[in-house]
Protein backbone atom coordinates (compact mmCIF):
# COMPACT_ATOMS: atom_id res chain seq x y z
CA UNK A 1 0.00 0.00 0.00
CA UNK A 2 1.23 3.63 -0.80
CA UNK A 3 1.35 5.86 1.83
CA UNK A 4 -2.04 7.58 -0.13
CA UNK A 5 -4.03 4.16 0.79
CA UNK A 6 -2.50 3.82 4.36
CA UNK A 7 -3.13 7.47 5.45
CA UNK A 8 -7.30 6.65 4.12
CA UNK A 9 -6.96 3.25 6.15
CA UNK A 10 -5.80 5.23 8.96
CA UNK A 11 -8.91 7.62 8.20
CA UNK A 12 -11.32 5.04 7.93
CA UNK A 13 -10.36 3.75 11.79
CA UNK A 14 -10.41 7.25 13.28
CA UNK A 15 -13.66 7.68 11.64
CA UNK A 16 -15.63 4.65 13.46
CA UNK A 17 -13.85 5.34 16.50
CA UNK A 18 -14.62 8.77 16.92
CA UNK A 19 -18.47 8.08 15.07
CA UNK A 20 -18.74 5.22 18.28
CA UNK A 21 -17.47 7.50 21.17
CA UNK A 22 -19.59 10.96 19.32
CA UNK A 23 -22.75 8.35 19.59
CA UNK A 24 -22.05 7.21 22.70
CA UNK A 25 -21.58 10.57 24.50
CA UNK A 26 -24.25 11.96 23.29
CA UNK A 27 -26.42 8.89 24.47
CA UNK A 28 -25.29 8.93 28.20
CA UNK A 29 -28.09 9.90 31.09
CA UNK A 30 -28.08 13.72 31.60
CA UNK A 31 -28.49 14.67 35.01
CA UNK A 32 -30.97 17.13 36.06
CA UNK A 33 -29.97 20.25 35.73
CA UNK A 34 -29.51 22.93 38.97
CA UNK A 35 -30.09 26.60 39.28
CA UNK A 36 -26.35 26.82 40.27
CA UNK A 37 -23.95 24.46 38.59
CA UNK A 38 -20.51 24.38 39.54
CA UNK A 39 -19.35 23.99 35.60
CA UNK A 40 -21.50 25.42 32.79
CA UNK A 41 -21.00 22.83 30.07
CA UNK A 42 -19.95 24.66 25.91
CA UNK A 43 -22.62 22.48 24.77
CA UNK A 44 -23.47 23.62 21.55
CA UNK A 45 -19.97 24.39 20.94
CA UNK A 46 -19.20 20.96 21.50
CA UNK A 47 -21.77 20.08 19.64
CA UNK A 48 -20.23 21.73 16.53
CA UNK A 49 -16.83 20.69 16.98
CA UNK A 50 -17.60 17.67 17.56
CA UNK A 51 -19.76 16.92 14.26
CA UNK A 52 -17.54 18.63 12.29
CA UNK A 53 -14.85 16.52 13.43
CA UNK A 54 -16.97 13.73 12.56
CA UNK A 55 -17.14 15.44 8.86
CA UNK A 56 -13.51 16.02 8.43
CA UNK A 57 -12.92 11.98 8.90
CA UNK A 58 -15.76 11.07 6.94
CA UNK A 59 -14.39 12.95 4.45
CA UNK A 60 -10.53 11.49 4.72
CA UNK A 61 -12.20 8.22 4.16
CA UNK A 62 -12.81 8.65 0.56
CA UNK A 63 -16.07 6.16 1.28
CA UNK A 64 -18.66 8.86 -0.01
CA UNK A 65 -16.49 10.76 -2.95
CA UNK A 66 -19.50 13.70 -3.24
CA UNK A 67 -19.08 16.26 -0.65
CA UNK A 68 -23.19 16.71 -1.44
CA UNK A 69 -23.86 13.47 -0.48
CA UNK A 70 -21.76 13.27 2.24
CA UNK A 71 -22.94 16.18 3.87
CA UNK A 72 -26.09 14.73 3.37
CA UNK A 73 -25.28 11.65 5.40
CA UNK A 74 -23.94 13.53 8.12
CA UNK A 75 -27.10 15.96 7.94
CA UNK A 76 -29.08 12.96 8.51
CA UNK A 77 -27.26 11.27 10.92
CA UNK A 78 -27.27 14.56 13.20
CA UNK A 79 -31.01 14.90 13.12
CA UNK A 80 -31.19 11.00 14.16
CA UNK A 81 -28.86 11.46 16.50
CA UNK A 82 -30.58 14.33 18.24
CA UNK A 83 -34.62 12.37 17.91
CA UNK A 84 -33.12 9.20 19.34
CA UNK A 85 -32.04 11.17 22.28
CA UNK A 86 -35.32 12.51 22.71
CA UNK A 87 -37.01 8.91 22.39
CA UNK A 88 -34.66 7.27 25.18
CA UNK A 89 -35.30 7.54 28.66
CA UNK A 90 -31.91 9.65 29.01
CA UNK A 91 -33.86 12.52 30.31
CA UNK A 92 -32.29 14.56 27.17
CA UNK A 93 -34.89 16.53 25.08
CA UNK A 94 -34.79 17.28 21.80
CA UNK A 95 -32.81 20.74 21.20
CA UNK A 96 -33.41 22.45 17.96
CA UNK A 97 -30.14 24.44 19.07
CA UNK A 98 -28.19 21.30 19.95
CA UNK A 99 -28.84 20.15 16.01
CA UNK A 100 -28.08 23.96 14.49
CA UNK A 101 -24.74 23.48 16.31
CA UNK A 102 -23.98 20.05 14.94
CA UNK A 103 -25.52 20.94 11.66
CA UNK A 104 -23.20 24.21 11.76
CA UNK A 105 -20.22 22.16 12.15
CA UNK A 106 -21.29 19.21 9.42
CA UNK A 107 -21.35 22.54 6.72
CA UNK A 108 -18.64 24.36 7.86
CA UNK A 109 -16.06 21.57 7.46
CA UNK A 110 -17.88 20.37 4.51
CA UNK A 111 -16.55 23.60 2.78
CA UNK A 112 -12.98 22.13 2.66
CA UNK A 113 -13.99 19.09 0.99
CA UNK A 114 -11.28 19.22 -1.84
CA UNK A 115 -8.86 22.10 -0.19
CA UNK A 116 -6.05 19.87 -1.10
CA UNK A 117 -7.04 18.96 -4.97
CA UNK A 118 -5.15 21.52 -6.77
CA UNK A 119 -1.75 21.18 -8.60
CA UNK A 120 -0.37 23.81 -6.34
CA UNK A 121 -1.14 22.10 -3.46
CA UNK A 122 0.12 18.30 -4.64
CA UNK A 123 3.16 18.83 -2.22
CA UNK A 124 1.43 19.08 0.52
CA UNK A 125 -1.12 16.51 0.00
CA UNK A 126 1.71 14.17 -0.74
CA UNK A 127 3.66 15.33 2.69
CA UNK A 128 0.46 15.00 4.81
CA UNK A 129 -0.53 11.70 3.51
CA UNK A 130 2.89 10.33 3.90
CA UNK A 131 2.83 11.57 8.25
CA UNK A 132 -1.14 10.36 8.40
CA UNK A 133 0.14 7.02 7.40
CA UNK A 134 1.74 5.89 10.03
CA UNK A 135 -0.29 5.21 13.30
CA UNK A 136 2.50 6.74 15.43
CA UNK A 137 1.99 10.00 14.38
CA UNK A 138 -2.01 10.26 14.29
CA UNK A 139 -1.12 9.19 18.20
CA UNK A 140 1.44 12.06 18.60
CA UNK A 141 -0.91 14.52 16.89
CA UNK A 142 -3.92 13.71 19.19
CA UNK A 143 -2.21 13.65 22.44
CA UNK A 144 -0.71 17.63 21.54
CA UNK A 145 -4.18 18.82 20.41
CA UNK A 146 -6.25 17.06 23.56
CA UNK A 147 -3.62 18.29 25.90
CA UNK A 148 -2.95 21.84 24.55
CA UNK A 149 -6.72 22.08 24.24
CA UNK A 150 -7.57 20.91 27.60
CA UNK A 151 -4.82 22.51 29.72
CA UNK A 152 -5.45 25.72 28.01
CA UNK A 153 -9.49 25.68 28.58
CA UNK A 154 -8.85 25.06 32.41
CA UNK A 155 -6.27 27.95 32.82
CA UNK A 156 -8.69 30.07 30.80
CA UNK A 157 -11.71 29.17 32.03
CA UNK A 158 -10.56 29.75 36.22
CA UNK A 159 -8.91 32.71 34.97
CA UNK A 160 -11.96 34.51 33.59
CA UNK A 161 -13.85 33.09 36.32
CA UNK A 162 -11.71 34.67 38.99
CA UNK A 163 -11.35 38.15 37.29
CA UNK A 164 -14.84 38.44 35.91
CA UNK A 165 -17.36 36.13 39.03
CA UNK A 166 -18.77 34.62 35.98
CA UNK A 167 -18.24 31.14 33.71
CA UNK A 168 -17.08 31.81 29.73
CA UNK A 169 -17.11 28.15 29.06
CA UNK A 170 -17.52 28.53 25.22
CA UNK A 171 -15.45 31.35 25.08
CA UNK A 172 -12.58 29.72 26.76
CA UNK A 173 -13.08 26.28 24.99
CA UNK A 174 -13.26 27.90 21.91
CA UNK A 175 -9.96 29.91 22.03
CA UNK A 176 -8.34 26.86 23.61
CA UNK A 177 -9.15 24.69 20.78
CA UNK A 178 -8.24 26.64 18.38
CA UNK A 179 -5.17 26.87 20.18
CA UNK A 180 -4.61 23.45 19.90
CA UNK A 181 -5.48 23.16 15.82
CA UNK A 182 -2.90 25.28 15.64
CA UNK A 183 -0.26 23.22 17.70
CA UNK A 184 -1.15 19.79 15.93
CA UNK A 185 -0.79 22.14 12.31
CA UNK A 186 2.75 23.39 13.39
CA UNK A 187 3.76 19.94 14.07
CA UNK A 188 2.43 18.68 10.61
CA UNK A 189 4.18 21.45 8.64
CA UNK A 190 7.47 20.78 11.03
CA UNK A 191 7.18 16.81 10.46
CA UNK A 192 6.44 17.62 6.45
CA UNK A 193 9.19 20.04 6.15
CA UNK A 194 6.38 22.31 4.80
CA UNK A 195 8.03 25.52 6.06
CA UNK A 196 8.59 27.16 2.63
CA UNK A 197 5.05 26.35 1.40
CA UNK A 198 3.42 27.33 4.67
CA UNK A 199 4.92 30.84 4.79
CA UNK A 200 4.12 31.78 1.03
CA UNK A 201 0.03 30.36 1.68
CA UNK A 202 0.46 32.40 4.53
CA UNK A 203 1.67 35.67 3.15
CA UNK A 204 -0.97 35.08 0.66
CA UNK A 205 -3.56 34.49 3.25
CA UNK A 206 -3.10 37.54 5.82
CA UNK A 207 -5.33 40.10 4.40
CA UNK A 208 -8.27 37.82 4.38
CA UNK A 209 -7.94 35.89 7.54
CA UNK A 210 -7.74 39.80 8.92
CA UNK A 211 -11.01 40.33 7.06
CA UNK A 212 -12.33 37.52 8.57
CA UNK A 213 -11.37 37.44 11.98
CA UNK A 214 -12.49 41.21 12.03
CA UNK A 215 -15.95 40.23 10.98
CA UNK A 216 -16.36 37.57 13.14
CA UNK A 217 -15.10 39.39 15.88
CA UNK A 218 -17.85 42.05 14.95
CA UNK A 219 -20.76 39.59 15.07
CA UNK A 220 -19.72 38.05 17.87
CA UNK A 221 -19.88 41.75 19.52
CA UNK A 222 -23.40 42.71 17.66
CA UNK A 223 -25.70 39.30 18.22
CA UNK A 224 -24.07 38.23 21.74
CA UNK A 225 -27.52 38.61 22.86
CA UNK A 226 -29.86 36.37 20.48
CA UNK A 227 -30.75 32.81 21.35
CA UNK A 228 -28.42 31.23 19.24
CA UNK A 229 -25.19 30.46 20.60
CA UNK A 230 -22.39 33.37 19.21
CA UNK A 231 -19.38 31.41 20.05
CA UNK A 232 -20.76 28.50 17.02
CA UNK A 233 -21.38 31.49 14.85
CA UNK A 234 -18.25 33.54 15.13
CA UNK A 235 -16.36 29.57 15.04
CA UNK A 236 -18.65 28.81 11.86
CA UNK A 237 -18.03 31.96 10.47
CA UNK A 238 -13.70 31.70 11.14
CA UNK A 239 -14.01 27.74 9.92
CA UNK A 240 -15.60 29.16 6.39
CA UNK A 241 -13.51 32.21 6.03
CA UNK A 242 -10.15 30.97 6.30
CA UNK A 243 -11.57 28.11 3.81
CA UNK A 244 -12.40 31.41 1.34
CA UNK A 245 -8.62 32.63 2.50
CA UNK A 246 -6.93 29.20 1.60
CA UNK A 247 -8.86 29.04 -1.66
CA UNK A 248 -7.44 32.59 -2.63
CA UNK A 249 -3.95 31.40 -1.68
CA UNK A 250 -3.98 28.49 -3.50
Amino acid sequence: MNPHELAVRNWRIVFLIWFVLLATATHLPQPIPTDNPTFVSPDKLLHFICFGMLAFCLIGTEWIKSPLRCWLVLAAWAIVDEITQDLLPLNRAFSSEDLIAGELGIAAIMCWSGALGKESTKKIKEEVAAILAIPKNWFQLGCIGFIVTVFLFASIWFFLREIFGEQYSSLAFCVAFLTGLLCVLCIIIIKGNLQIESRVLLKSMVPWLIGTIGIASMTGFLFNNVSINVSVVVLAMLVVGFRIAWNRAT
